[in-house]
C-alpha cells in the first residue's frame, strides 16, 4: 500500500442559514488505519449531524463502511472529533494518491423511539415493549443490539407497525452500554439509535451457585447412604470374657 497524496475537503448542507463549518486538523496513518482529525462547528450547540467519510477512489460517490469514531448518525457539535478508517479491511490495495472527504448534514431522526429509558434494566429473555412513531407504513425496520460502537447481534426486521417486543437473547453477556439500532432497509441513511442500558442475567448467578451448591451437598448424603460401611454390630453387648 502506497499513500502518496491526502487532502482533506469537507462539504456541510447548509440548515437555516446558520454558520457551521467542517474543520479537518490533521489527517495520517497509523499502520493500516488513516486517522481523520476534525472539528465540527455550529452556532446550535444543541444540533446533531451524520457524519460520513467519502474517497477520490470513486468520485466521492458512497460513504467508506469499515470506520469508526466521530461518524454515522447522532454526532455531536464540539472540536477534536475523530474518524479511524481500516483501509485495509476496506481496500486490497491502491497505489495512487488518495483524496478523502467528510460530508454531514443536520441530523433528523426518521422514527421517534419510545420505550426505552437510559440507564434502564433489561433482563435476558424476558420481552421490552418498544413503541415508535413516524417513518413510511411501508418501511422495513432492521433492529440490531450494539454494545457502544460495537455491533452484537442483529435481531431481525421488523414491520413499521408502530410497536414491537423485543427480547434480549439468553447468550448476550450481561454489562452497561448496549443500545437498540433500528434502521430504514430501504435508506442507510436513516438510522436511529435508542437511550443506551444495562444487560442483566434473568436469575442473580449468586442463586443459580446456591441452588448447585445444595443439590451437591443432597447428592453427597444421598450417596453416602448407600454406600456399604464395615461397622461393628452394636445391636447387642458383647459377652464378658471368661
Amino acid at each position: 500500500m502506497k499513500v502518496i497524496q491526502l487532502i482533506g475537503l469537507f462539504t456541510l448542507l447548509p440548515y437555516l442559514a446558520i454558520a457551521q463549518e467542517v474543520q479537518i486538523t490533521n489527517i495520517q496513518m497509523k499502520g493500516q488505519d488513516m486517522i481523520i482529525n476534525y472539528n465540527l462547528i455550529d452556532e446550535r450547540i444543541d444540533r446533531s449531524y451524520s457524519m460520513h467519510l467519502y474517497t477520490s477512489l470513486d468520485n466521492f460517490i458512497q460513504p467508506v463502511e469499515k470506520v469508526s469514531g466521530d461518524v454515522g448518525v447522532d454526532i455531536s457539535v464540539g472540536a477534536n472529533k475523530t474518524i479511524v478508517w481500516n483501509v485495509k479491511d476496506e481496500l486490497e490495495t491502491f497505489n495512487d494518491g488518495i483524496k478523502v472527504e467528510i460530508k454531514g448534514q443536520v441530523y433528523v431522526p426518521f422514527i421517534e423511539l419510545d420505550g426505552v429509558e437510559e440507564g434502564m434494566i433489561l433482563k435476558r429473555g424476558k420481552i421490552t415493549d418498544i413503541r415508535w412513531t413516524g417513518g413510511r407504513g411501508d418501511n422495513i425496520l432492521n433492529v440490531d443490539l450494539y454494545q457502544g460502537d460495537k455491533l452484537v447481534r442483529g435481531l431481525g426486521e421488523l414491520p413499521n407497525t408502530g410497536d414491537a417486543m423485543l427480547k434480549i437473547p439468553n447468550n448476550i453477556p450481561p454489562g452497561k452500554n448496549y443500545r437498540y439500532k433500528i434502521s430504514d432497509e430501504r435508506n442507510r441513511d436513516e438510522v436511529v439509535f435508542s437511550p443506551t442500558f444495562e444487560v442483566k442475567r434473568k436469575f442473580p448467578l449468586l442463586i443459580k451457585a446456591g441452588s448447585g451448591i445444595t443439590l451437591g451437598v443432597f447428592g453427597y448424603y444421598l450417596v453416602k447412604s448407600l454406600i456399604p460401611v464395615n461397622e461393628p454390630d452394636i445391636s447387642s453387648p458383647p459377652f464378658p470374657e471368661q
